[in-house]
């Protein structure tokens, strides 16, 4: 019986945490392939794994996000993987949880595995956390490759924008939100499952401030959605 191969993608600019994150990922999974996929103005002579630098993109108009920064850096780094299961990260993301290849394959699932954070309740449509996946690695390059780029004519958070045309333009589901949401997506634990240590939630206090109020829901989908976004134009 073939062994199933595991592999790690951290995508995103060089951060102070990516070294250390992918020398812990090194440790936890040494039998695992790790990639990083960043831009090709970054000093990556000092990261210890392989990396895949691209152009950054064009900036989109009126409205600019880093939805394509995302869908272009994933695409690069994907295509240069062979694992059978990949974890799509990012490169300011600890991922505490030696064994989160075996909660996987424990599912015995298809599905695209993301962390739960308690906050993105199912009541908003096509809301699904973008900066962790789970998937088989064909899952994964039919979501990002598949993926259209935006083209900058709409407001929209880069979970929500993601998520909606996965689901609609790539699955060609309309089926209603709460029967396609489990089609299509396993949430897991965010502390427990995934043990997640997400470097602007530590230090940025403007993102910690956000967060709260989602949890304490004082702020409307579309408010957070955008709150969100401008948030992640500052960090990538």
């Amino acid at each position: 019986m073939k062994k199933v191969t595991t592999g790690i993608l951290l995508q995103g600019r060089k951060e102070n945490w990516t070294i250390p994150i992918v020398e812990e990922h090194q440790q936890n999974f040494p039998d695992s392939e790790i990639v990083v996929s960043t831009w090709d103005y970054e000093d990556v002579s000092d990261i210890p794994c392989k990396v895949i630098q691209t152009k950054l993109p064009e900036p989109t108009s009126p409205y600019q996000s880093t939805k394509n920064y995302q869908i272009i850096g994933c695409r690069n780094g994907l295509k240069e993987m062979t694992s059978d299961i990949i974890l799509k990260t990012r490169t300011d993301i600890f991922m505490h949880n030696p064994n989160i290849f075996k909660i996987f394959l424990a599912e015995n699932t298809d599905k695209i595995i993301f962390p739960d954070s308690g906050f993105a309740k199912e009541s908003r449509d096509y809301w699904i956390a973008d900066y962790v996946q789970l998937s088989t690695r064909k899952n994964l390059l039919d979501y990002w490759n598949l993926m259209p780029l935006h083209d900058g004519t709409t407001n929209e958070a880069v979970e929500k924008y993601l998520t909606r045309n996965y689901v609609l333009k790539i699955k060609n589901d309309d089926r209603p939100w709460n029967i396609v949401r489990d089609e299509y997506y396993l949430g897991k634990r965010y502390h427990e499952d995934f043990q997640i240590e997400f470097e602007k939630s530590v230090y940025l206090e403007r993102y910690q401030d956000i967060l709260l109020s989602a949890s304490m829901e004082d702020v409307s989908d579309d408010r957070l959605f955008k709150l969100l976004d401008a948030s992640n134009m500052k960090t990538k």
